[in-house]
Parts: C-alpha cells; structure tokens; sequence
C-alpha cells in the first residue's frame, strides 16, 4: 500500500498541506499518516520542574491531532484511511525515524505562516527536512490545491546524471499521473554547453526516450526566475528538482530564493534527492 505523510503544526500552512496531501492519497489510492513533534523543555537547574508532564503534553498533542485530522478529512472528497502519531522528538529526528518505518512514498509540507516570524520558523522547518530526509519531499504553496498533475517541469543541470537523478523515481511519478515531462535546464549566457553537459543531455534523452519528454534551455541570471518563467509559460503542475549540496539546492532553498520560489507560486515542488 503506498503511503503519504504530512508533518503537522496545526497551521493554516500545514493544515492546506495536509488537505493537499489527503487528495493527493485518495487520486493515488494511499494511507496518509499525519505527524506531529514536540519538544519537551527540561529545565536546567537540580531541582527545577516543567508545568506539564510528558504525559499531559502527549495527551494534548494526540487529541489535537486527533481534531487535526477531524479537519483533514471533512475537507476531502472521499474518505482517506488517516493514521496520527504524535510523539516528543524533533521534527527532522522523528520524521526520519518514521519514513525509515513505514517508507512513504512521499513526505508532503506547507511552508508558509501567518506573518513573518511563522513563515521564517515553518520556512526553516521544511527547508531542514529537504536537505535531512533521503525520502521525496513535495513542499505545496500556502494556496496550492490538488489537481491531477498534467505537466511535471524537471529542473536538470545536466551534471553527473547517472549518480545524482532518480531518474526511475522520475519516470514512475510520470507514468502514474499519465503526465507530460518538461526538461529545463537553466543557463547564465549564450557561451554554449559544454562537451560533458551534452553527454550528459544525451544520456537523459536516452533514459527518459520512452516519455518523449521535450527540452527546454533557458537563458536567465537567475536559476529560480527562469524555472518560475518556465512554470508559468508551460502550465507546469508540478516542478521537480533534485538536492545537490552547493549546487541547485543551495541556490533554490536559500532564504533570499525560498519567498521567489515558493511563497510567491502555485507551483508545488517535489525534491527528490540523489
């Protein structure tokens, strides 16, 4: 049975997230495990005390959870099978430990807040679970709603292919929604590719032929303008990119780029990583 997991904060953010996810799971025929974390503050002095046990908090977090998914699943079409948990861990700590549990097909996470401070924290929450989790993560605009994907936009730099791209993973979601692939990749000046980018090009037009992707070069300066110019001329339902330390990620996910990218699309992205 495929799974679904979208982490809770019991935000608007990550209340829509996990709507998201919920008919995302009933087009796929998916369980959703919706998950929450806390941390317990343990005082710092001999004799010091917390005003709430761990057994009064965990009480709390299930049954908010327990009205949470209340929520969820009068907001779906259908009815989803939704299973909670809700436990005193960190939220990247507890997360993996769970994926590597019950192996999600996807993790999905909201990321914007109410005012600044909350976009911040929840920004900083989600951008940390891309870059800890091994498992795909779909990151869903604070007014995104789910549609069958038509159109997935993969953002390739062309670089090491064969050791970096899922590109199985990627011709899976692809043939699942039936949807079209869309190539792009992004390009500073006209200087021209390089000998190992057009073997590289090659070899994903090899891997991918049974899709008929089409492929695309974009000139900009800069990486996210050219992939949200591209996102809006094509339709594109979905862009994909893949986590590269000091590469695309870094320049995708940084805090200057997460408000262009992110707050500002209706474009939900799926990091899958290497």
């Amino acid at each position: 049975m495929k799974k679904i997991i979208a982490p809770v904060d019991f935000s608007d953010a990550a209340a829509n997230a996990a709507i998201f996810a919920g008919s995302l799971a009933d087009f796929y025929g998916a369980d959703l495990w919706l998950y929450y974390s806390y941390e317990m503050v343990i005082p710092a002095m001999e004799y010091g005390y917390s005003y709430v046990s761990v057994t009064e908090m965990q009480q709390a977090a299930e049954h908010e959870l327990e009205e949470f998914k209340k929520r969820v699943q009068a907001a779906l079409r259908c009815k989803v099978n939704i299973t909670t948990r809700a436990e005193n861990a960190t939220l990247t700590d507890g997360l993996a430990a769970l994926c590597d549990e019950i192996k999600p097909d996807v993790v999905v996470m909201g990321l914007s807040g109410k005012n600044a401070l909350a976009r911040l924290v929840v920004g900083s929450n989600t951008i940390r679970v891309i870059h800890h989790l091994t498992y795909p993560v779909l990151v869903v605009p604070s007014k995104a709603t789910f549609m069958p994907v038509r159109k997935i936009g993969f953002a390739c730099d062309y670089t090491k292919v064969a050791e970096t791209t899922p590109l199985e993973l990627l011709k899976k979601i692809a043939k699942d929604f039936n949807a079209e692939l869309h190539v792009l990749n992004v390009e500073y000046n006209h200087s021209g590719a390089t000998e190992e980018k057009i073997a590289e090009s090659r070899y994903v037009g090899e891997l991918l032929k049974d899709l008929k992707p089409s492929y695309e070069t974009i000139l900009s300066a800069d990486t996210v303008h050219g992939i949200n110019w591209f996102a809006e001329k094509e339709k594109i339902d979905w862009v994909v990119v893949i986590p590269k330390k000091h590469n695309l990620m870094e320049k995708m996910f940084s805090r200057s780029h997460t408000k262009e990218l992110l707050y500002h699309t209706h474009v939900p992205v799926l990091c899958m990583h290497e």
